[in-house]
């Protein structure tokens, strides 16, 4: 999980191990990109907005990474995202908890059928 907002990211790492993900986090895009190569996860849940790498940046150099790994946006800022953009869901903060947990539920699965 990807989050500049340190309380954000402590707020939505105990959320997920609530829901009995394992968790990994990274305070900016450019950590971030190091921890998905280091640690190869299923998932990558990420703010879009961060200083530094942006979340669009983040998500293009992801992408050409491991290009089958689900991609989850969570963001407070206004973006109008396009079909074309490379991420798998958007979800609006505040987050809803069990609407997160279903979206990575849907992409785990999605993933897993592929």
């Amino acid at each position: 999980m990807i989050e500049d907002d340190p309380y954000a990211r402590e707020a939505l790492s105990l959320l997920l191990e609530y829901y009995g993900y394992d968790v990994v986090t990274a305070s900016n895009g450019a950590d971030g990109l190091a921890l998905v190569t280091d640690s190869a996860p299923d998932l990558v849940v990420t703010d879009w907005r961060m200083p530094g790498l942006s979340g669009l940046a983040l998500c293009l150099a992801l992408r050409e990474r491991r290009t089958t790994m689900p991609i989850i946006v969570v963001t407070s800022a206004d973006e109008v995202f396009s079909h074309d953009q490379p991420v798998n869901a958007r979800l609006r903060k505040p987050i809803d908890p069990p609407m997160l947990s279903q979206v990575i539920d849907d992409e785990l699965r999605s993933q897993r059928r592929e």
